[in-house]
């Protein structure tokens, strides 16, 4: 590749980013190691199934499947490039419990599982709370980086240790506030 060839595939696939952030009102962000442990650690112990929405790069849904080969993984993503990036890391990374999709969580018709994980903008968090409302079942746990969910209440919320975030704990049956 020449120089130019390699300037202009860097410029479409950082405004590829630039446009899918404008679009759904995010940038995708890594998760660092320190948060992913403690992301973990609040996973139950019983958990079969777990889906990461805007799963991203794919650090967040590959380590849940490293340290839980017990636990089905799904991440969803729907930005195209981390999408790509995180599929390349998922065949390197060889877990045969861990499926990436590309996709909007909104529009899969599938069941979460017993457990759903996210770190998504705040402006999309309500569309989340309709979505495993409507698909979760009773006693499925959701756990939040970071943003809560409008009208829906924590029976945890954590502050991380590895920042200022906090992780918003809930159970479904048992979400709304009273």
């Amino acid at each position: 590749m020449t120089d130019l060839s390699v300037l202009v595939f860097v410029v479409m696939i950082s405004g590829l980013i630039a446009l899918y952030a404008i679009r759904l009102k995010a940038v995708p962000m890594p998760s660092f190691a320190k948060a992913r442990s403690e992301i973990i650690a609040y996973i139950p112990k019983d958990t079969k199934t777990l889906t990461d929405f805007g799963s991203g790069w794919g650090d967040l849904a590959i380590d849940i499947a490293r340290n839980r080969p017990d636990v089905v993984v799904t991440g969803i993503e729907l930005s195209p490039v981390p999408y790509a990036i995180s599929r390349m890391r998922a065949v390197l990374a060889g877990k045969s419990n861990l499926t990436l999709m590309r996709g909007d969580f909104r529009t899969l018709d599938r069941d979460p599982g017993d457990v759903v994980v996210c770190f998504l903008d705040p402006r999309i968090m309500a569309d989340v709370g309709k979505v495993l409302e409507a698909r979760m079942a009773e006693g499925a746990i959701v756990i939040s980086r970071a943003f809560a969910i409008p009208g829906w209440q924590a029976f945890g919320e954590v502050p991380m240790k590895s920042g200022s975030d906090y992780l918003y704990l809930y159970r479904i049956g048992r979400h709304r506030a009273a």
